[in-house]
């Protein structure tokens, strides 16, 4: 009989049920239910609307309740983007909405955060890049401000976003590593809270409790849910609960020499290691040192990624009328490959919420004296040109700091499906491109939780059989001079100082 789970991934744009089956040494899996997830904005500030999203996973499980024998899954996992968080009152009742990363009134407190903790102090501790949404940043300006869900007030706990929805399915209040990681304030060392640095912004180190390692067991559906669900068992798991790390999970990969990118609304750039680099260049260059599956280090770069093309398309939908479907864009884009203009995706005061992608995208290029698109295929050649020569300046980065050549590179995540996007980045980096699973997020998720069921062994029995399952696509590189000119005489002198 094949073992059945389901990963509950939830990211920026949308979230998802993916059933996974184990069978006969293979896995399997199949979407089961979506819904949308996006920000919903009060009075200028942007929250993540919660008891919605709970409610879309407790309708999934129920819609999907016939798929399984006599009503019994092996395993529920949740993952969701990093550094969002909640709050709980004493009663478990949220104390205050969740703030979206993108709020930019939050997102404004990064200055003021390092006049009150340096930082080279918060790197040498915590490893993670700085960046305005993170959540260190958001919790200062929470406290700053007064706000009452950050008051010293007996019985309060702090949950980030994937461990409030395990509570919601199961009761049990549990901080999972790998996500928590993503805060800013846990010790890349100990794997705990920098307690000093809570008190330092004024928040209540009371409410954290320890996190815990990924694969093991939280507890069950509630009696209520199995009840709402038509289910008669299922055990919930805590999986790689941030997003990437369950994607860097789900990657084939088959040595240290290898880096990933998880492709999405981000791109996340890295290597997987033994242990934290925490020096003065790892800081300089900004790279953040994230938990990983088994002990694992994921030593990054978070990249702008597809971010740019999907707020570029919902602005053209919307100018002209017309809805643009992704095999559309690339054959558009396919068709505009000629168009050299590009831009730095990691420009963040045009780039990271503007009010029209597009204008922002058209003044980058005449701030730069190039030629600004005009036709939809010529923006979004731009961003996949702009994004491989991105990955092209990390990855040099990254060999610097590793002092190991890295020898391939693995797509995975949805932009994994772009073969354009996947040439482009083997042609601008020099090195093979290995796309796939473009469902290497919920496979990761439902791998981990098979660990933590005594399924398999250990994660590397997991990534044999993801290869085994998900045979990737390869890219060999090509149209190595023209790349070369493009970042030597347009990237770098635009773009590096």
């Amino acid at each position: 009989m094949a073992s059945k789970y389901i990963a509950v991934d939830m990211g920026a744009e949308s979230g998802r049920l993916v059933l996974g089956s184990i069978s006969d040494g293979r896995l399997k899996v199949k979407e089961i239910h979506r819904y949308k997830t996006q920000g919903t904005e009060i009075h200028g500030h942007l929250y993540w609307d919660v008891l919605r999203f709970y409610e879309e996973i407790v309708a999934g499980l129920k819609g999907s309740a016939s798929e399984f024998d006599g009503g019994r899954i092996d395993g529920i996992g949740v993952d969701t983007w990093g550094v969002d968080f909640v709050i709980l009152d004493r009663h478990d009742n949220l104390a205050g909405l969740p703030y979206h990363y993108r709020d930019p009134a939050m997102n404004a407190a990064l200055d003021d955060l390092l006049g009150v903790i340096p930082r080279e102090r918060i790197y040498e501790k915590t490893g993670i890049q700085f960046m305005s949404l993170n959540t260190i940043v958001k919790l200062h300006a929470l406290a700053k401000g007064g706000h009452p869900c950050v008051s010293h007030d007996v019985g309060k706990s702090f949950l980030m976003m994937p461990d409030y929805f395990n509570f919601l399915l199961t009761g049990e209040k549990a901080v999972e590593y790998t996500d928590a990681s993503t805060t800013q304030l846990l010790d890349a060392t100990t794997r705990d809270w920098v307690v000093p640095f809570l008190e330092k912004i004024r928040v209540d180190p009371g409410m954290f409790s320890k996190p815990v390692e990924p694969g093991r067991l939280l507890g069950r559906l509630t009696p209520a849910l199995l009840e709402r669900t038509g289910l008669h068992s299922a055990a919930v798991h805590v999986t790689a609960s941030h997003d990437t790390a369950s994607a860097v999970a789900g990657t084939p990969l088959g040595s240290r020499d290898a880096a990933y990118i998880s492709s999405g609304t981000w791109s996340l750039l890295g290597v997987e290691l033994d242990r934290p680099i925490l020096t003065r260049q790892a800081l300089d260059m900004n790279f953040t040192n994230e938990g990983g599956v088994g002990g694992t280090i994921r030593l990054l770069k978070n990249i702008a990624g597809m971010w740019l093309l999907q707020q570029s398309k919902a602005r053209w939908e919307m100018e002209t009328g017309t809805r643009l479907g992704y095999d559309d864009i690339m054959e558009e884009a396919t068709k505009c490959e000629s168009f050299d203009s590009i831009v730095f995706p990691d420009d963040n005061a045009r780039f990271l919420n503007p009010p029209n992608m597009l204008d922002a995208i058209r003044q980058a290029c005449k701030d730069t004296g190039q030629k600004p698109p005009k036709k939809f295929g010529e923006f979004a050649a731009l961003v996949f040109k702009s994004l491989a020569l991105r990955y092209r300046q990390v990855l040099g980065m990254l060999q610097s700091l590793v002092k190991i050549r890295i020898r391939e590179l693995h797509v995975v995540g949805g932009g994994s499906r772009n073969s354009l996007m996947c040439q482009y980045t083997a042609d601008a980096t020099g090195l093979p491109v290995f796309a796939g699973p473009d469902e290497a997020t919920s496979i990761g998720n439902i791998i981990v939780q098979a660990i933590s069921n005594g399924e398999l062994r250990d994660i590397n029995a997991g990534r044999k059989l993801v290869e085994v399952s998900f045979p990737p696509r390869r890219f060999e590189p090509a149209n190595q001079e023209k790349w070369n000119r493009i970042f030597n005489e347009k990237y770098l002198p635009f773009f590096v100082q």
